[in-house]
């Protein structure tokens, strides 16, 4: 994530298909988030997966709800990149 220009708008996609079985009770359009903020948590036959910011920015679009089903490379998010 260090090639990321400020204000850039990134979509942060399932590592795995999963549940989203944990959210962040914040986590809306218009939240600060810091790089490495815990967002969410999938789950998939006991593996647990954690999505973490990947970088200081707010978040713009939430695809994914808590107990929402996705696929590997859904989109769960995204977010506007700040302070670079």
């Amino acid at each position: 994530m260090n090639n990321l220009n400020s204000s850039e708008v990134i979509r942060i996609k399932a590592h795995m298909a999963g549940t989203v079985v944990d959210m962040n009770h914040s986590l809306r359009p218009g939240m600060h988030v810091r790089q490495g903020e815990e967002l969410l948590t999938l789950e998939r036959m006991k593996l647990f997966c954690t999505v973490s910011a990947p970088c200081t920015g707010v978040v713009t679009a939430v695809m994914a709800g808590f107990g929402s089903r996705v696929l590997e490379g859904e989109i769960l998010f995204e977010m506007k990149v700040q302070g670079r």
